[in-house]
């Protein structure tokens, strides 16, 4: 099997999966690291550069399934004073693995709120790969006129546990840094050329991996409703309403004074209205992930009933939405559009 054929069948696997791409969130990343060989033999293993590809489909916001191929090397030289033998071998091997990858969301993650930096949190991956190899070495006993043994092989090598642990760092842009180590374990024992009871052939790979998330299906909850009408900057307990003035620290949940001092006509309202509900529904720009900026537009609305709360409002007449970006209604191509993107708007609830 060529090299060109090889990388040619690793592409349709992966075009093959890609069909997921958009029924489920999915991250595509690029990853490098280390090979560091395990072999049969007794001596000096090398190490080596490995690169490769990923493709993550997320299940569930904790779990993906994913393929990983890579192209890597593995070497080593046989050790002459235990062995009494001198020997080497060189691989080169084009792969790919199937895992399945755990990273909590809730537990050992750390949050972040006010960054682009949006959470680091630990994983864990484990799965199962399949690499082709080609092989060359020797060995030759030390003692006068022993005969050298060349090695020419190649073949299949199916990988069996793969296994891995490591820190991934998101950020609000879908930009996601892994740095992780992978352990990898071949059922075949004659990568390098030895085979014996052992089955020891196989490698370890620290790497760094970048990637970009995207897609995902969209939240159709019959529960969130679009206002057909809002009035401007204008208190009222009739029809629904947007208060430019509502604003909030940057990339933050906090209220500033000024949009305190507002809220406070929006209290006097509704203790003059006492049978009026409101949904308080946030929206945000289009600067960030869908699921970062959905999260901030509701942890702002929440902000929001949490201070009309505070000032004497019943919480039973107060619902809370976040839209994310997923409702402008200017252009985000702009800074002054995206400004009118970011608001909080009033619904009366009928």
């Amino acid at each position: 099997m060529t090299k060109i054929t090889r990388i040619i069948l690793i592409a349709l696997v992966i075009m093959a999966v890609s069909q997921l791409a958009f029924a489920f969130e999915s991250t595509v990343s690029l990853r490098g690291g280390l090979t560091m060989s395990k072999s049969d033999f007794d001596g000096t293993d090398d190490t080596h550069g490995n690169f490769g590809l990923s493709y993550e489909a997320w299940l569930k916001d904790y779990l993906s399934v994913g393929i990983a191929p890579y192209m890597t090397r593995m070497g080593g030289e046989r050790d002459v004073d235990k062995q009494h033998q001198n020997g080497n071998y060189e691989a080169t091997l084009f792969g790919a693995d199937l895992l399945v990858k755990y990273r909590p969301t809730k537990k050992a993650v750390i949050d972040f709120t006010d960054c682009a930096l949006t959470r680091i949190a630990p994983y864990a991956n484990l799965g199962l790969g399949l690499a082709s190899f080609s092989s060359e070495g020797y060995i030759q006993p030390v003692w006068a006129g022993a005969p050298r043994t060349d090695y020419d092989e190649s073949g299949l090598a199916f990988m069996l546990p793969t296994f891995g642990v490591g820190v991934s760092f998101m950020t609000k842009w879908n930009l996601n840094m892994d740095l992780g180590l992978q352990l990898v374990h071949s059922l075949n024992d004659k990568i390098d050329n030895l085979e014996e009871d052992d089955m020891n052939d196989g490698f370890l790979n620290p790497y760094l991996s970048v990637g970009y998330t995207f897609g995902g299906k969209k939240d159709d909850s019959s529960a969130r409703r679009k206002p057909t009408r809002i009035l401007r900057n204008y208190v009222t307990m009739e029809e629904d309403f947007s208060l430019k003035g509502v604003q909030f620290e940057f990339d933050s949940d906090k209220l500033t004074n000024e949009a305190q001092d507002i809220l406070k006509e929006v209290v006097d309202a509704m203790q003059k209205s006492p049978k009026v509900k409101l949904d308080i529904q946030g929206h945000t720009d289009n600067v960030g992930t869908d699921k970062y900026n959905n999260d901030l537009s509701l942890r702002r609305a929440e902000s929001v009933k949490k201070f009309l709360v505070s000032n004497g409002i019943d919480e039973a007449r107060l619902t809370t939405q976040g839209f994310g970006s997923s409702q402008p209604i200017a252009t985000n191509d702009t800074e002054e559009g995206r400004a009118e993107n970011r608001r909080i708007e009033f619904v009366i609830v009928k």
